[in-house]
């Protein structure tokens, strides 16, 4: 005979030929024929020593909080640690090491423990299998690198003026990670960027216009010649594959097509936000201005030789009557591949045209280079300065907001304007926090900073733009716990139980055990 039971709500179904007994009419225990006394399914579940119901407060807990923290990455982390668990108690029900088990049912840890190592030689051999074909037949990562005869070229990679490092000793690598492990709302902008419609201005003899598409990519356009920097108009992300940072979305959509036939492209460096290979083919007519090695990228692009020019640091060319051009130092690296890390050099430009020069840094950390630079080619009218991506961890190789006044001083620029911000997320600064600090700091130094919307055109010498575009685009909202305190506080109090409820148990068991021995 079939009996059922409702306990809170809980159907209960048993089989037994047995007969309940009640308490306040509520079902709790089971009394069977041969006088036994069995606990119910639910009964059963809120037993101490059941690790299941320890388990789920601890996890559920501990999912919320992470979630109320923004720390996503936590969950996603628990959600790889579940599939792992999931597919070693899948694979206990095969006979995969099964030899010299004695109840399949219940795997011993050391077959867990070799079947996790499977998985993990497997996970990591197609990983291996995978970048291996990919390095080798992706275009992506450009060419290959050769062997230079440049001072600035040692052991096989180009090196800095002065002595830098990519970590901080003042910066806590743990303390950066965690940063990196809570999601922010503010790093990418939840809303679409304003920007405006490119379009030409016509322009008087010797006079030039600015435009700027975000990051670094600006075009300088005269009536004699045009010619545009580190240019990135792909809309996949800044990493080989497309796999990488994804762009800023913006009011207007910008092609290579769009714009006036391009003389001249100068490129900075070769990491993938400043070189980019789509966006070459297509400007595959125009003449590339490059530091040493970068050119093998190119050819393997299928831009011809003869369109590239190759430069060393301080190395000169009148391009024409009318332009002049340098390659300057810089403070970074390079690198778009594995193992080619600084195989490439990179640098800043001078563009010297109409009695107007124009600083363009490029990639860099603050540098002393700035002074003999500015001593050599300045004052400068117009200085395109590295002011975003910036961390206290990795500050020689990108400068940090005041360090970007300090470098408009050290080149006597008449006018500044920060670049490489407001299309990528390679740091951990809000969006908008270049353009607010650098703006702010220049007030207060007399340091004059131009800050253009994005795709805007100005005529240099008749227009300044100094508009916030950027406030009040975004909100910035905080963790959602912070504004509930008492409900984390349950939380921790919940997961606290759950603890307890596994360990409390296991420790008595294991008193009892050595009382009796």
């Amino acid at each position: 005979m079939t009996h059922s039971n409702v306990f809170g709500g809980l159907l209960l179904e048993t089989r037994l030929e047995c007969k309940y007994r009640t308490a306040t009419h509520m079902v709790d225990t089971i009394e069977c024929e041969d006088g036994e006394v069995k606990s119910s399914r639910f009964s059963e579940f809120f037993k101490p020593g059941n690790d299941a119901l320890g388990y789920i407060l601890f996890l559920s807990s501990l999912v919320l909080l992470a979630e109320g923290n923004n720390l996503r990455s936590v969950n996603i982390i628990l959600v790889i640690i579940f599939v792992f668990w999931l597919a070693v108690n899948l694979l206990a029900k095969t006979s995969l090491f099964a030899k010299n088990e004695l109840n399949l049912s219940k795997p011993s840890r050391k077959r867990k423990l070799k079947l996790l190592s499977l998985i993990i030689v497997v996970l990591v051999s197609i990983s291996a299998i995978s970048t291996s074909l990919v390095v080798n037949y992706a275009e992506d990562f450009g060419g290959d690198a050769k062997e230079y005869d440049s001072p600035n070229f040692k052991d096989g990679s180009f090196e800095n003026i002065e002595e830098t490092s990519m970590s901080n000793p003042d910066a806590s690598t743990w303390d950066t990670l965690g940063q990196y492990m809570q999601s922010d709302d503010c790093r990418f902008p939840t809303e679409v960027l304003p920007s405006v419609e490119f379009q030409l201005k016509d322009l008087e003899n010797q006079e030039f216009s600015v435009s700027w598409f975000g990051h670094s990519t600006v075009l300088i356009h005269t009536n004699n010649f045009t010619f545009i920097t580190d240019p990135v108009f792909s809309k996949g992300g800044a990493g080989p594959l497309s796999i990488g940072p994804t762009p800023f979305p913006y009011e207007d959509e910008y092609a290579i097509e769009d714009l006036p036939e391009i003389d001249y492209v100068f490129i900075s460096h070769d990491h993938y936000d400043h070189l980019d290979k789509d966006t070459v083919r297509e400007l595959s007519d125009s003449t590339f201005f490059v530091p040493l090695g970068v050119d093998s990228h190119l050819t393997e692009w299928g831009i011809d030789e003869d369109k590239i020019m190759v430069f060393d640091w301080y190395d000169e060319l009148n391009i024409s009557e009318d332009l002049f051009v340098a390659l300057a130092p810089s403070r970074h690296f390079s690198g778009r591949g594995i193992g080619d890390n600084s195989a490439t050099l990179w640098g800043s430009w001078i563009f010297e045209f109409f009695g107007n020069t124009v600083y363009f840094s490029g990639d860099t950390g603050y540098t002393e280079e700035f002074r003999t630079i500015s001593s050599k080619y300045g004052p400068f009218d117009l200085a395109f300065l590295d002011a975003g991506q910036y961390n206290i961890a990795w500050q020689e190789v990108h400068m940090m907001p005041a360090q970007v006044i300090e470098a408009a001083i050290d080149l006597n620029a008449s006018v500044s304007i920060p670049i490489h911000i407001s299309k990528y997320e390679l740091a951990l600064h809000h969006w908008y926090e270049p353009m607010e600090l650098v703006s702010s700091l220049g007030k207060e130094q007399n340091v004059t900073i131009a800050t253009p919307m994005l795709g805007s055109t100005f005529v240099f010498g008749k227009e300044l733009p100094q508009d916030t575009w950027w406030r009040g685009v975004t909100e910035c909202s905080e963790p959602f716990l912070d504004s509930y305190p008492l409900l984390e506080y349950g939380l921790i109090y919940t997961g606290t139980v759950g603890v307890l409820w596994v360990l409390v148990p296991r420790i008595k068991n294991g008193t009892d055990v050595s009382e009796e021995e």
